[in-house]
């Protein structure tokens, strides 16, 4: 029966997706969606400004459905001079429904605590736009998120900050208390004080607004409270969902394609850049160069692919570190180690026990 129900909701989707996927970065129309609504909240009707910035309205009813990034950029730049509302991303955000993100929103909803969510939110935050960039990193205090825009970004970070403030609804709409964030930080240097004033209240902590990058940071006993309404069997089936979904999102991107290549690769050693140029029909110096073009170089696709595989295999495996150390390309564990305290603030076998110690 589950496996019926899986099949039922993978043809819904592949159905329901009427429209071809635009070519180069695009943005998911439910997300657009949700921008117009908040637009109507401070009365200001939305389909002048679609129709200025290129938008077909028709497209917002389709699941699935995305639009070109720059047009979404300049839906934000015509919107913030309306409103004259400067976070307006954070209003967004706040009012963002989980439906909007696709089968993500789904998957969110489900999960088992706040880390999950993190993990989630990390790994297919590209089924929202193509161009946002999100990480995570731990230490004994707790879980950072960060999110960069890659190729240019909206106005005043709208959509890093409307992310931010979903994430921080979603951790108080789930869990059993109250959850504030230990740290945020936005790239708003030159906002007014009643502004900042505004963020700090909505956060609940003095937001640092001249950071690098968007981020919000996460007490350890917070991130993995078990949530009630964790349901495993949902959540696995939304996830297959959003893979799947990711995967036509992510075909013109060599970032997400060199990414693949190396995780088979690992097993065999730290890949090289030609071993990947060679199984994706290209020169060195081409995949280096369209690499860049997504704002990655292949070192840094590399570490990161490596620190996500750790995280996962650390904290959801049983498997010896020695073992992982290789299967991550690593010749020698004490690489690996140096790299998780990189990585992660401490050793593996460490990492590893805080990952699933509950604090008393």
């Amino acid at each position: 029966m589950l496996e019926e129900k899986r099949e039922q909701l993978l043809t819904l989707a592949n159905d329901a997706e009427l429209r071809e996927l635009p070519v180069g970065d695009s943005i998911l129309a439910a997300w657009v969606r949700s921008i117009c609504q908040t637009s109507r909240g401070y009365g200001i009707e939305p389909e002048p400004l679609l129709e200025r910035a290129g938008l077909d309205r028709s497209l917002l009813g389709v699941p699935g459905a995305r639009f070109p990034a720059t047009q979404v950029r300049r839906l934000w730049e015509q919107l913030m001079s309306e409103t004259d509302d400067p976070l307006i991303g954070m209003r967004c955000g706040q009012e963002m429904q989980v439906a909007t993100l696709h089968s993500l929103g789904l998957a969110v909803v489900t999960s088992r605590s706040l880390s999950q969510v993190l993990d989630l939110v990390a790994r297919y935050a590209k089924i929202i736009s193509s161009t946002m960039d999100v990480s995570l990193s731990h230490n004994h205090e707790g879980t950072t998120l960060r999110l960069r825009t890659l190729k240019g970004t909206e106005p005043g970070g709208s959509a890093s900050l409307a992310m931010l403030a979903f994430i921080l609804r979603q951790a108080n709409s789930l869990s059993h208390h109250k959850v504030t964030p230990t740290a945020v930080g936005v790239n708003l240097p030159n906002l007014a004080q009643k502004d900042r004033e505004r963020l700090d209240e909505h956060f609940g902590v003095p937001v640092d607004t001249a950071a690098e990058c968007a981020y919000i940071t996460f007490a350890y006993p917070d991130t993995i409270e078990p949530y009630a309404s964790a349901n495993a069997i949902l959540r696995e089936v939304t996830e297959e969902l959003s893979i799947e979904y990711l995967n036509r999102v992510r075909q013109a991107s060599f970032a997400s394609r060199a990414e693949e290549v190396m995780t088979k690769l690992l097993v065999n050693g730290q890949p090289k850049i030609k071993e990947v140029a060679d199984a994706l029909h290209l020169s060195a110096r081409t995949l280096q160069r369209r690499l860049e073009r997504e704002g990655v170089s292949f070192a840094e696709l590399l570490d990161r692919l490596r620190r996500r595989l750790a995280h996962d295999m650390l904290a959801h495996s049983e498997r010896p570190i020695t073992e992982i150390s290789y299967d991550l390309g690593f010749s020698d564990p004490s690489n690996f180690n140096r790299a998780c305290n990189r990585w992660f603030g401490t050793a593996p076998a460490a990492y590893r026990k805080r990952m699933r110690t509950v604090p008393t």
